[in-house]
């Protein structure tokens, strides 16, 4: 079995005759054992990759979150100075539509928030539930205003 092994591993097997039988024999067993269990206590690339990848998901969830957190800032921040504009000139109608772009935003942030968190390892569900709630504030807000247009 040893030699065997050795062959495995592509080296030949030393001149042993001045030693003690016995020790040489121990000593290849213990290189043996060793070389069966290497490929499982060596990293190599592929597995190294593995285990890096969670690693590289959540630098890359940082980095979509980060962008996208600065696009709906952007955004919301040009909706609210026209939402005030149009408050100011009592243009209702126009500031309804800027609040509910500006709830869009906050989807959009909450979107980003997710995904960030599930790559965070929290549950997709939880992400879920939560743009699920605003997605029903926002269609509440929207029936309301569709509501206040018909009647008025």
């Amino acid at each position: 079995m040893n030699a065997h092994l050795l062959a495995q591993a592509g080296v030949a097997a030393p001149a042993t005759d001045a030693l003690n039988q016995k020790i040489v024999q121990a000593v290849r067993m213990s290189n043996a054992e060793d070389t069966a269990y290497a490929p499982s206590q060596i990293a190599i690339g592929p597995d190294m990759m593995i285990s890096q990848a969670s690693g590289l998901v959540a630098q890359s969830a940082a980095a979509y979150f980060d962008g996208a957190s600065k696009l709906a800032l952007a955004s919301q921040g040009v909706l609210l100075k026209q939402m005030t504009q149009n408050l100011v000139e009592q243009n209702l109608a126009q500031a309804a539509e800027d609040a509910l772009g500006v709830l869009a935003t906050d989807v959009m942030m909450a979107a980003a928030a997710a995904v960030a968190a599930a790559a965070g390892a929290m549950e997709a569900e939880s992400a879920s539930f939560a743009i699920d709630k605003i997605d029903q504030s926002i269609s509440k807000y929207s029936s309301l205003l569709a509501a206040r247009k018909g009647g008025s």
